[in-house]
Parts: structure tokens; sequence; C-alpha cells
């Protein structure tokens, strides 16, 4: 009848109930379940009874019932012992044994010394719990022996329920947390101390002799410990003796990291005289280090760029809040206050608040530092930044130690942040200086409210009128963002130069059923102003576009910008840590609202002559750079004398050297072709053919460009002669050309 099985204290093996009488059926499932299992020491007598008692808890998690001629139902219940027989002499003190709900009786009707059947008669509900007592003597009661009960039942079937067990005497140590502790420092154990408690009772005495043993590389570093007066460190080692006789802990411990590296962890072993010992892992070796995290289950903030606090022109109300940063460090005295840190932040990113939300165990000349005191930090190491990042001072707390405190220091804090109108991206945070490691967070994403397309326009100067074929397209980063009354306008560079005509024409998208009004013309700039919101993310298109061209604008390209609302406001926020009178974005950033780069490339300008260059450039042969008049140029690739004995320029340095904008100096990979457009003159010239083209004329070369390292080389005297220059030199002593040499 006994069954040998793993010890299952909480679940039971469950069947249905068949019929109780001819009369009635149910069915009813139960779980089997140990309450107060006993552990006792070595010389326990076996007997078990009184207050403490383990019990069996019969608890019934579904029952229903189908009843007839009035006959109550009944079940069965068989419990039994093993290394163990009941107390109970008789039928009544067996069923003083068991606690049964109202309107159920209980009757033992099969009796023996280790099992009983009671009958339970009466209809049993959902959560009913039957209570069995284990009152009995165990009849094997040397070390590593244990009682078990059994359940048979049609409701619920348990076998082996250890419900006392006969221990050796033993000690069990533990610590909640393991500390950490730095090479040559010392730390103190978690606050919660080293907890020793005894296997069983009367494992050992007040008075018991107690030995803790760390491993090699640590030692103890406290002389005294509250409470035992008779605490006595030797090394490694500690001595003391026990005031109790039950579970007890130790506070205030300290080692020391002696010999240990990086990665060791210390243990603790814990020996009580004559009764038994334990180890217990109390502390790991780690390096100087301060972490920055953000919390991983947060979404990165999305801002909108060029945009102030306020999203001024903008429909959006979200703040300009960034996630949560935490620095922290990895034990008390970890972040080494000796030297001054920085966090940094992107080029274009300003700050315009600093919300510290917790600051823990940081000293400030010798008194508690707290969140006041850290956004004070904060507010000096912006200004010695430059406001655009922070840089702390030597000292700006104190350093700390295990002596100094007992947790480890942390700050927690948010930055309110604005950006560039041409800034987008992740705003990612870093942390750095002598003394921490090089970290860096995630902190928020901008992204632009606004898109603009254009194309670059060759155009040959004209004084009026001059058509530029592509049209600008403005696009809402998503529907009805851009506020009514939101202003866009558009300036060509050197607009004392180049200026818009009056002729362009404005349209939104039509599925958007954005309304523009003041759409116009003036001094010189494309205008347009939001007159109602959109429904769906909108699209501006300007177009019929003509330009009022001065004559004597030089050739070159000549960029788009764009100036908004938005951008407007931007220019006028206030960044944090202002000093003085207030400190806007304008007074310290430095970017561009270019849009388009090239978006006006002149071609011809109107005062070119036959002998326009007359620039000196010297060539020294394999260097990476060329003199052009006072200027030095640095060359990615340098110049070579071919097999033919010609100077050969990599034609990027060729723009670099006349001060053509690069948009002028173009490569075609299909046709193998390279055009210089200068002045009045557009030359060309065709890898492998000894032909120059100026203007369309055919003019014989001395040698072909070449191909070289998959770059694309001229021979600077070809070049010369298609520039009208006739003066050129060769330095044979000092390997260098000239161009312009008597200039």
């Amino acid at each position: 009848m006994k069954k040998i099985v793993s010890l299952v204290m909480a679940a039971a093996m469950v069947t249905s109930l068949v019929p109780a009488t001819a009369f009635a059926a149910s069915d009813v499932t139960a779980t089997a379940k140990l309450i107060g299992a006993l552990e006792k020491g070595e010389g326990f007598d076996g007997v078990i009874t009184g207050a403490g008692t383990p019990e069996l808890h019969l608890k019934v998690t579904d029952a229903s019932y189908l009843t007839g001629g009035g006959a109550a139902a009944t079940m069965d219940v068989t419990v039994s012992l093993d290394n163990a027989e009941f107390t109970a002499a008789n039928a009544a003190a067996f069923e003083a044994l068991v606690t049964v709900p109202a309107g159920i009786t209980v009757a033992a009707t099969e009796i023996g010394d280790d099992e009983v059947t009671y009958e339970l008669t009466g209809a049993l509900a959902e959560d009913d719990v039957v209570v069995v007592s284990l009152e009995s003597n165990m009849t094997k009661v040397n070390v590593g022996k244990t009682a078990t009960v059994s359940v048979d039942s049609d409701m619920v079937a348990a076998d082996d329920l250890v419900y006392a067990s006969i221990l050796d005497k033993g000690i069990t140590a533990s610590v909640k947390k393991t500390a950490s502790v730095a090479v040559d420092e010392v730390a103190e154990l978690n606050s919660k101390g080293l907890t020793i408690e005894p296997t069983v009772a009367d494992s050992y005495a007040i008075g018991t002799a107690f030995t803790l043993k760390l491993s090699k590389g640590f030692e103890f570093a406290n002389a005294t410990l509250a409470g035992y007066a008779d605490w006595a460190i030797d090394g490694n080692e500690a001595t003391f003796t026990a005031t109790t006789a039950d579970e007890f802990t130790l506070t205030g411990i300290k080692i020391e990291a002696t010999t240990a590296a990086v990665g060791d962890v210390a243990t603790i072993k814990v020996t009580a005289a004559n009764v038994g010992t334990s180890s217990v892992e109390v502390a790991t070796v780690v390096d100087y280090k301060v972490s920055l995290s953000v919390d991983e289950d947060e979404d990165v903030p999305v801002i909108y760029s060029g945009t102030d606090v306020n999203n001024t022109g903008l429909t959006d109300d979200s703040n300009h809040m960034s996630l949560e940063v935490t620095a922290e460090e990895s034990f008390p005295g970890a972040w080494s206050m000796r030297q001054g840190f920085n966090f940094t932040l992107p080029e274009g990113v300003y700050v315009t608040n600093v919300d510290v939300t917790e600051a823990e165990n940081f000293l400030q000349n010798g008194a508690a530092a707290d969140e006041a005191d850290w956004e004070a930090a904060f507010t000096a190491a912006y200004d010695k930044g430059d406001y655009t990042g922070f840089e702390f001072a030597k000292r700006v707390f104190d350093d700390v130690n295990t002596t100094l405190a007992t947790d480890a220091a942390s700050v927690t804090f948010q930055l309110e942040l604005v950006a560039d109108p041409t800034f987008e991206g992740d705003v990612v945070l870093g942390f750095e200086g002598s003394l921490v490691d090089a970290q860096e967070v995630t902190v928020a994403k901008f992204v632009k409210p606004y898109t603009v397309k254009a194309e670059q326009n060759d155009v040959i100067i004209d004084y009026r009128n001059t058509a530029v074929e592509t049209p600008i397209v403005v696009t809402e980063a998503e529907a009805g963002l851009w506020a009514a009354d939101a202003e866009f306008t558009f300036t060509v560079e050197k607009g004392d130069m180049i200026e818009f005509e009056d002729d362009a024409t404005f349209e939104a998208s039509e599925a958007s059923e954005m309304t523009l009004k003041d759409e116009k013309t003036a001094n010189g700039q494309l205008a347009f102003t939001v007159k109602a919101e959109s429904d769906e993310a909108a699209a501006v298109e300007i177009k019929d576009i003509e330009l009022f061209m001065n004559r004597s604008i030089p050739a070159g390209a000549y960029d788009l910008t764009v100036d908004t609302t938005m951008d407007t406001a931007y220019d006028a926020q206030v960044i944090y840590a202002a000093s003085g009178d207030d400190q806007i974005v304008e007074d310290v950033c430095d970017y561009s609202n270019t849009v388009k780069e090239a978006f006006i490339n002149v071609v011809t300008s109107g005062r070119d002559q036959d002998n326009l260059f007359t620039t000196k450039v010297v060539v020294p042969i394999g260097e990476a750079y060329l003199m052009a008049g006072e200027t030095k140029v640095e060359l990615d690739v340098p110049s070579y004398i071919s097999a033919a004995g010609y100077t050969m320029l990599p034609v990027r340095a060729v723009s670099k050297a006349l001060g053509v904008n690069t948009n002028n100096v173009m490569w075609s990979a299909e046709t193998k072709t390279i055009t210089i457009m200068y002045g009045q003159r557009i030359i060309t010239m065709t890898v492998g053919q000894k032909t120059i083209y100026v203007n369309g004329s055919a003019i014989p070369a001395s040698f072909a460009p070449e191909i070289t390292g998959d770059r694309a080389f001229l021979p600077m005297r070809d070049l010369a002669v298609a520039l009208g220059v006739t003066d050129i030199t060769w330095d044979a002593a000092t390997r260098t050309a000239t161009l312009n040499g008597s200039n």
C-alpha cells in the first residue's frame, strides 16, 4: 500500500467521484497539501502532538451533486502513514483528529496503527477544507529519517507527503545581495547583513564559537563589530561567540580586496564549533565604474527640430523632455570626483532645462548633496561647456568611500531639449572623463516638421526673368502639424545679387485640404502662410519661378534657404543656465538653414574675360597638396608625372586650385568625360582622347586625361591652354610645376 514518490507539497492527482449511493451522484475534486512540516534534530523522541502538530489539508476545488430519494452523498478518504503510527486508540479519538466544514459529518470506519479510513457524509462545496491533524509517533528517529502521509480517495490521491524529518545539527549562512568591491578597496557587505540560522532547533547554544573565513585575495577590515564584544580578526579570519541559540544577523562586516582581481568572488565560510559549516558568496570584485542608463522599457521621445519648447507654429502639444537618465556608481567611491567629467550632446542640440529627479549618497563640503545641489552643478557645467555640453569641474562633489557611504551614489535627471532646424536623428548623450569609462545612451529623437525638395538649376545669366525649371516642394511631416498662421520664406544665397521675381505660383496638395494665404514675392523672397490646417500631410508646391539676376554676379553655385515661424521662435528660445541677460539659442548656435545646396548654379558670369585665370599655382610632384596663390590646397591623392613626362592633376584638385565650386567640375563615368565650367568657358576633356573642347571648339591636346587608382587625372599643361594661360614652367631640381609663375 505504501508508495515511494518524491515530495509534492501543493499538488495532487485528481479523480472523479463515482456514485456514493444508489440515490446520489457527485463530481468532487480536491487538492492535498501538508501544513506545518516539522524538522527535528538528533535526540528527538518521535512524539508528534500538541501545538505545532502538522496538518493534512484537503481543499475542494470543484463540487457538484445529483441527488434523489433524500439520500446524502458520502465520500471515503483513506489516510496512511509511513515510519509513524497514529496515537489515537479508538474511533472517537480518530474522529477528533478531523475538522470538517459545517453540514459534514465524519466517521472512522476502518482503523489501523498506521492507516485510517474516514467516511465523510454531506455535500461538500467549492473551497471547503477538510483538516486531518497528524498526531503520531515516529517509529524510527535516527538522522535522515522522515515520516510521510499518503491520501487515497475518489476526490484526491497524494503519495508520501513528508510531515516530519530528523535532521543533523548544522547551520545555514546567507546574504540578501552580494556587495561590490574594487581592487585594493574596502566595502561593507549588504546592509541586510550576513544571516546565520540553525538547520534544526538547538543546533548551537549561546557561547558557541564561530569562525568566518574569507576566500583567497580578501581580508576582513573592521576590528570591531557592534553587538559582539569578542569579535576579532586576523587577516582573512574573524572569530566571535554566539549570543543566541536562534537565527541571528551580523551587520557592518567590511572586507578588503587585497590581492583579488576584477571578477573574483569573495566567499565566507562560516563554521560553528562542533556543529557544522556553511559557505556563502558575499561580494564581487568590480572595476571602478559609473554606469549610464535609461529605462529600456520606455519609448524614446520624438521631438520636432527647429521649434521652441512651446512648439510655436505647430499644433503638437508634446513637451521636449528626454528619457530619464541615471548615472550610478558600481560601489561607494567608484565615481571619483578628483577630476572633472562631461555630459556631451550632438552638435546642434541645446538644453533649455534640467530636472534632477533623484540624487542619492553624494556629499558636498561634507554635507549630503541633494537634487538642488545637482541642478546647481548642471547650471555651472552648462555655462562652462559654452552651452553645447556640460563640463563639470574638479571636485564638484566630495570623493566618498565605504567609510563615508554604505550605498552606491546615483543621480537621475531629464533634459529639456531643442535642436537646430537642420538636425535630424537620435540625441546621443555622452558621458566621459579621465576617471570614468566613456559611455553613451540615446535619450531622444528629433524629426523635421517639414522637408524641402528642390533640384539644382544650371542657368546662364540673364538680367530679368531667368526661368527656374524645377519647383520647390515643401512637405508637412504629418497631417495637421503646421498651425494656422505658420509662415515659410525662401531666399537664394547672395540675395543682393540674385532674387525671385514676382510671378511664382503656390499650390497646396488638394487631398490635404490645407489652404494658404499671403502667397507673395517680397524683397526678392518667396513666402506663404498657412490659412487652414491640413487633414492629411500637405505638400506645397512653388512653381513658375523666375529670377532677377545682377549682371555682375560671379559664376558659381548659390544655396536655397528657408525661414519659418518655427525656427524664428526657436532662435528666441532661452537656453539653460543663461548668464546675465537672457541667453537665447540664436546667440550660441551656429547652424545653416540651407535646404538645397547649389539650388542655382550660374554657369557663366557677367564679367568674364579671356585671360581671367591669373592665380599662381605651384604643384610639387608627389606631394598631397598644391599652392594656389597663398592658399595651401590639400589633395586626397598627390599629383604625378606621366610616362610621357606630363604633370597630372587630380580632377577635384582642379576645382580647389581654380576656386571653382565643386558643382562646376563634373565627371561622367559613362562617357569618361571631365567638364569644367569656369567663367564664360565650358572645358571638356575625355579620358584617352588628345582633344580639348572649349565652348564646343576642339583644341589639340599634347596628352590625354587618364585614370590612375580609380581617380581621373588631367594634364596640367593642356588645362592651362584651355584657360588661356601661357606662363608654364618646370623646375627639375625641385620637381615643381608652376602656372602664372611671373605673377
